[in-house]
């Protein structure tokens, strides 16, 4: 069977059984919500599916599929539940980011692990102090999001020599990943917030944590050695298309609910009006089905570019890699927008917590919060257009 049929179907394969979770998810929402948490044997049964290894390469017991399908893969998950779509960003971004770690390291882990399950926080918000063999890490990391039970626990952290942090020609401080046994690490009970309630997204706290060098990376600086063209891609740009996928689900199941209630909501003061007859209504639904529409052909045209130019491994432009890196602030941004519309026009149903709608409109302004979704890039992209010399930690 030919390579590309053989994707094809087992992308397929793995389609279905994320449908088949996500139906049961959207029916146990309000226990996922009240929980903070993804339950147990719904996860299993997510990992069962194989759609944690969907972007991990062949040759290390993954599918290899493209970005483009895994980003599809997220849009189904948050489609039917946010929390769901988050956790599958968090979880297909192993498949890019694992391969920044030592190949030794890698190979054990997984020998190790059949499912893999890693959680981590890109905000330097630990230290890390140089000694014999490693690194000694101390701190409190947030937003720290994954399934239950997680292996490893990772942690960016500025490493300090003699008491200070360590500065780079740049200007920038010296950054570590430090990857810690979850069993070395604190779980904190701080996820009480307004939405993704059900991503586990708890603080994790480490102190003085001896870390192996071997277990650690300049996440600035390091590149992956899986010889896949999504591995191959900026570790941000390949996230901030992934953290696209959760809010394009999130719209378009906000956009297939109002639809679907359109047809039988009255107008509360004329039990005759249906909503779906308004023009007004009509119009704008139009205009939020094609602003979906743009924004979903956005991700992916500009990850089709991005991937191709992985397969061909050339050197991506700065132009390149701030469009990819940026656009998931515009994208999310109007898919805000989308949700707004359709909390609003559901009227006063939609406040109520059985309301999926609510739980959307709630999911997708804490999506917003995430640091892929900051529009500081359109800054930075601004200066690359005009010709500006950019600093690896601008590019980053």
């Amino acid at each position: 069977m030919p390579h590309g049929q053989q994707r094809a179907n087992e992308y397929a394969d793995v389609l279905q059984g994320v449908r088949r979770v996500a139906a049961e998810a959207a029916r146990r929402a309000a226990e996922i919500d009240e929980m903070r948490s993804f339950p147990q044997d719904l996860f299993d049964e997510l990992e069962a599916t194989g759609v944690f290894k969907s972007l991990t390469p062949k040759a290390h017991g993954g599918l290899e599929l493209s970005l483009g399908q895994a980003n599809h893969l997220i849009v189904e998950g948050a489609r039917a539940n946010g929390s769901l779509g988050w956790l599958l960003m968090i979880g297909l971004s192993q498949g890019i980011g694992l391969g920044m770690f030592p190949e030794k390291t890698v190979v054990k882990l997984l020998e190790e692990f059949s499912d893999l399950r890693t959680r981590g926080v890109f905000a330097p918000k630990g230290t890390a102090v140089p000694t014999d063999g490693g690194y000694v890490v101390t701190g409190q990391w947030p937003f720290a999001s994954g399934g239950p039970n997680p292996h490893f626990v990772g942690g960016n952290c500025v490493v300090m020599r003699d008491g200070k942090p360590s500065i780079l020609p740049d200007g920038a401080p010296e950054l570590v990943i430090a990857m810690m046994p979850a069993s070395a690490v604190e779980p904190l009970d701080t996820w009480h917030v307004l939405g993704m309630r059900g991503s586990d997204s708890h603080d994790y706290a480490a102190r003085e944590v001896f870390v192996p060098e071997e277990m650690t990376i300049n996440i600035v600086t390091a590149a992956s050695f899986f010889d896949t063209p999504p591995a191959r891609l900026p570790i941000r740009v390949a996230l901030a298309t992934q953290h696209c996928a959760v809010a394009l689900g999130l719209a378009q199941g906000a956009l297939d609910e109002l639809t679907e209630l359109a047809k039988t909501k009255k107008a509360a003061m004329n039990p005759s009006a249906v909503l779906a007859a308004d023009p007004v209504f009509r119009h704008t639904l139009g205009e939020q089905a094609l602003r979906f529409t743009s924004v979903m052909a956005m991700l992916d045209q500009v990850t089709a570019e991005l991937e191709r130019a992985g397969a061909e491994e050339r050197e991506f432009t700065p132009e390149e890699t701030l469009i990819g890196r940026t656009m998931a602030a515009y994208i999310t941004a109007e898919c805000v927008k989308i949700v707004d519309v359709a909390y609003t026009y559901a009227g006063s149903t939609s406040v109520y917590n059985t309301s999926s709608l609510q739980r959307r409109l709630r999911d997708i302004h804490v999506a917003t919060q995430h640091v892929a979704a900051t529009p500081e890039g359109y800054r930075v992209l601004g200066a690359a257009l005009v010709g500006e010399k950019l600093s690896p930690t601008e590019l980053f």
